[in-house]
């Protein structure tokens, strides 16, 4: 699947093969409340700090502290096997994600364990953690490269060893109009963009609005590989550009 991009690589900021990604996660050593059920993880995108001066590029050898924060990715894991319970853990954190447990889990309302049936059926091996990609956000002038599936599609594999899925739930997190003014037509045609661009990373379509990416198939991998294709077609085309 090609990436789609709406601008050409001369109108990057920088070189995006210097970008660089930062994870974070703070836990205390004796779990409270959800903490030892639903981890928070955060991911800054940095961006590189352009050089006139460098004919390869920008970014190489910097000093990371220095560098903007340009991309920001927040996911969550959705451990098995603790004593807490996962779909008050989700509920407790925010609607997306309480819709996301309901939508995987079995029995949420009678106390049951464990993925629900048809979860079970889509899933390979519908065995361990789930990890949800909530949110993925890039600053404007870094937009319209197709840059956004390559980042979500690299923080995925990063976080997601041990987890037998990841599923999201394509929603509105920008309102252009202001959240009053968005029409319904509006948020559709906004969750179809974002589910094309998730489509475009290995996500298939669940129910209720939820799709689930499967650790465990070929596809993700291949489709991960030709982002990062596109990456280096892009980079290329932005230092060629530079030197024009």
């Amino acid at each position: 699947m090609t990436p789609i991009t709406h601008r050409p690589a001369a109108e990057l900021p920088g070189d995006p093969a210097y970008l660089r990604f930062v994870y974070h996660h703070a836990h205390p050593a004796d779990p409270y409340d959800d903490e030892d059920t639903l981890e928070q993880w955060h991911v800054s995108v940095l961006a590189p700090l352009d050089d006139e001066d460098d004919e390869e590029g920008s970014g190489d050898g910097q000093d990371p502290d220095l560098a903007p924060v340009i991309g920001r990715v927040r996911l969550y894991r959705l451990r098995d096997y603790t004593d807490g319970d996962r779909w008050s853990a989700a509920d407790a954190e925010s609607g997306d994600l309480e819709v996301i447990a309901s939508t995987v889990l079995r029995g949420v309302k009678s106390g049951q364990s464990g993925y629900c049936k048809a979860f079970e059926r889509q899933i390979e091996s519908p065995v361990g953690d789930l990890l949800i990609l909530d949110r993925v956000h890039l600053d404007k002038q870094w937009r319209g490269f197709g840059l956004g599936p390559v980042v979500a599609a690299e923080a995925i594999r990063r976080l997601s060893p041990g987890c037998c899925a990841v599923a999201t739930y394509p929603a509105m997190g920008e309102y252009s109009k202001g959240r009053d003014e968005t029409t319904e037509t509006d948020r559709r045609r906004a969750k179809k963009k974002i589910a094309a661009l998730w489509e475009s990373i290995g996500f298939e379509r669940f129910r209720e609005g939820v799709w689930l990416l499967d650790t465990a198939q070929q596809t993700p991998i291949d489709l991960h590989q030709q982002h990062r294709g596109h990456l280096k077609a892009l980079s290329h085309a932005y230092r060629t550009a530079r030197r024009s």
